[in-house]
Formats: C-alpha cells, sequence, structure tokens
C-alpha cells in the first residue's frame, strides 16, 4: 500500500509566524510532523511512503529526522510543485502543515500560494493550496484521507473532501499571527493516529475532482500582477484584478496555466 504525504510549514505544530530567523526551528517541526504522519501511515500497513513538500525551497526536511522507513523529494522546481511525485499508483495522499486559503478569518498565516493572490477558483471552486493540492490527487484518481494544520485548515478539508477525511487540528488561529497550541507531543501523537485512522478507513473517503472543461479565475491583490500577464497565451482579463483561463482539457493543464502565470504575476510588485 502506497501513500503520499506533502507537508507545508504554516500550519505545522507550535509556530504562528514567519521569522527568518526561525529557519532551523521551521524545518525540525516541519520534519517531525512529517515524521509523525509517515510513523502512522506505517502503522496502519503502508509498504511504501514518499514524504514531498510545499514550502518556499522545498529542502526543508532533515533526513536524519525523518522516519527512516520512508523515501523523501527535496528540491524545487518541481512538476506538479507540492504534489510532485504523485501518481495514480498511489492509494492514498495526507497533506501536513496545511493553512487555510488567503482571507480565511482567524486562520495562521493564511495565504494561497503567493501573497498577490486573493483568490484563487476552479469551475466556481474557491480554493486555496489544500484544495488545489486535492485536486491534483483526484486527477489521479487519489484520495486524501488526512489533513493535518490549524482549525480553520480543517474546517476547509471538511468542506471541500466531505466527512470522510481525517482532520488534525494542532493549533486555533486567534489572528493570522498567533495560535492556542498543542503541546508538541500530543499533536504529533494526534497527527500518527489521524494518519493511522484515515487509512485504515481510505474507503469513507473519494477522491476529490474537478470535471473538465476546467476554468481558471485568479483575483490578483493588485492590478499590477494581472498587468504582469499581459499576452500570455489563453488569458481572458476579467476586470482590473482578475484574470481567466476558460477551456482547461483536464485539471492539470489548468494547474499548469496557473502555477506559471501565478510566478510571473508574483514577479511584479
Amino acid at each position: 500500500m502506497k501513500v503520499f504525504i506533502t507537508v507545508d510549514l504554516e500550519g505545522v505544530s507550535g509556530y504562528a509566524r514567519w521569522d527568518a530567523a526561525d529557519r532551523q526551528r521551521e524545518r525540525e517541526l516541519i520534519t517531525d510532523d512529517a515524521s509523525a504522519a509517515a510513523a502512522g501511515c506505517f502503522d496502519a500497513g503502508a509498504t511504501e511512503v514518499l514524504v514531498g513538500e510545499a514550502h518556499a525551497n522545498m529542502r526543508n526536511l532533515i533526513p536524519e529526522r525523518l522516519d527512516p522507513r520512508a523515501k523523501f523529494l527535496s528540491g524545487e522546481p518541481k512538476p506538479l510543485n507540492h504534489m510532485a511525485g504523485l501518481d495514480e499508483t498511489f492509494d492514498a495522499a495526507m497533506l501536513v502543515g496545511y493553512h487555510a486559503r488567503a482571507g480565511t478569518l482567524n486562520a495562521v498565516m493564511c495565504h494561497t500560494y503567493s501573497l498577490c493572490i486573493y483568490s484563487l477558483r476552479f469551475n466556481g471552486i474557491e480554493v486555496g493550496e489544500l484544495g488545489t493540492d486535492a485536486a491534483i490527487a483526484g486527477h489521479f484518481g487519489v484520495p486524501v484521507v488526512m489533513v493535518a494544520g490549524d482549525e480553520a485548515a480543517c474546517a476547509e478539508a471538511r468542506a471541500l473532501l466531505g466527512p470522510g477525511v481525517q482532520t488534525m487540528a494542532v493549533k486555533k488561529g486567534l489572528g493570522r499571527f498567533v495560535a492556542e497550541m498543542l503541546p508538541l507531543g500530543a499533536a504529533r501523537a494526534a497527527i500518527r493516529a489521524g494518519a493511522a485512522a484515515g487509512l485504515r478507513d481510505r474507503a469513507a473517503c473519494k477522491p476529490f475532482v474537478i470535471a473538465p472543461p476546467v476554468r481558471v479565475e485568479v483575483t490578483f491583490t493588485s492590478p499590477s500582477h494581472a498587468d504582469a500577464l499581459f499576452g500570455f497565451p489563453g488569458l481572458r482579463r476579467v476586470d482590473g484584478c482578475t484574470v481567466a483561463y476558460d477551456a482547461a482539457a483536464d485539471f492539470l493543464q489548468a494547474y499548469g496555466w496557473f502555477d506559471t502565470a501565478m510566478f510571473l504575476a508574483s514577479s511584479r510588485g
């Protein structure tokens, strides 16, 4: 039984605000939460676990701290971004350390990929990184069976993916940069138990599929970001801050268009 785990920073245990001085601590927190999820997968009978990354330069995992039974990816840029390495041979996927989409109330460090994006929609469904990554897994027929992060991310996961997904809230946001935390030991134990339960109950989870044709709509925080995409193939300008791409053949094509447009737009202040 093969499991794919991808781990981000903003939803990890014990962390509430970006700070460059915390770089090594960030790596430790990311690795330890991912390792707890991997251990839970093996508790539930997984034969192969691949851990990927969803944060910054994607070289955050500390190899000697990760569960030694798990394989891992390191580095970027990579195809499918956070979900690189995933394909139809996997039985389940898990999202660890995830955060809510941009603009969510009391969501710790909420954002959607880049601080220049206010809203992202596929076929009218508003998503953040959590929903987008679940839809990439869904393209391959792989269900997301466990999500760990703050309470807002867990609520977003249940709303999008349904009641069958295991959600493990390791902190409660009281604002964007303040949270009430579970003790680290309790948080890691919850992630491990949630991963095991999610894998054992994976039949309760259906792949999150956004059916083609797929329309992408991105609203930026400033018109200058949309201006940066002038002449971009297939783009339609909806208003000052919003662009759209209307007819992707499948979700991966839609995501690829968005991923490229997002990086280009992020180059403009």
